[in-house]
């Protein structure tokens, strides 16, 4: 979908178009987004590109593994979660190792 604004030409640094699909719901989402915030969808998929390539500064990432980390401090302090199993773990040691599995590795 086009925004209707004309592509900003950078004298400075050299672009090179890219294409990329999106489900037509995600392509409206993007429309109504960009619009509401004056900017190119070019701008947007840029950006978000950018950031998810830059691990350093993965703020996605990063939140994601934090609140993980965040469960697992709850269930670790919820009382009834420390019911022992004959394996000799927790129930709570049980869910943590559950959620371990899904924290995003760092990318070097």
């Amino acid at each position: 979908m086009s925004s209707g604004k004309s592509p900003i030409r950078s004298k400075k640094i050299p672009l090179k178009a890219v294409m990329i699909y999106l489900r037509l719901d995600d392509a409206d989402r993007l429309a109504k987004f960009a619009e509401d915030r004056g900017l190119s969808n070019s701008k947007i998929a840029r950006e978000g590109i950018i950031m998810r390539m830059d691990r350093e500064g993965d703020k996605f990432e990063q939140g994601y593994n934090e609140a993980l980390s965040d469960v697992k401090k709850v269930v670790m302090e919820t009382y009834g979660a420390g019911m022992m199993f004959p394996s000799g773990k927790s129930f709570a040691q049980l869910v943590c190792d559950g959620i371990d599995v899904m924290v995003r590795p760092k990318h070097e």
